[in-house]
């Protein structure tokens, strides 16, 4: 899944949408305008090779998340995805504790 931010005749949008073909689909029918600004896209992938890496690369996402996307009026749907991406990569990479006391998830 990535989370999608745009503005469009002055108004910004944004939403999760997932890595497939209707996804992406989605994505452009919603931005498919020349007016249309794409400010920004995070991709909820956990990048690297070990385990290490892929606990930093979690760790980044997650700065990112609280960074640029947690201030926004999400639905309870959208925040329950997220939070559940999060939580369960967290107990996966011993990060839940660190997560918690950040109110990440």
């Amino acid at each position: 899944m990535f989370i999608g931010k745009y503005e469009l005749d002055n108004k910004e949008y944004f939403g999760i949408y997932e890595k497939n073909i209707m996804g992406y689909e989605l994505w452009h029918e919603e931005t498919f305008s020349p007016t249309t600004k794409n400010i920004e896209t995070l991709d909820f992938k956990i990048s690297g090779k070990t385990y290490e890496e892929k606990k930093a690369s979690l760790e980044d996402l997650a700065k990112e998340w609280q960074l640029y996307f947690s201030g926004y009026s999400w639905s309870y749907y959208e925040l329950s995805i997220i939070q559940n991406y999060l939580y369960d990569n967290a107990k996966r990479y011993g990060l839940l504790k660190e997560f918690k006391e950040n109110a990440i998830c």
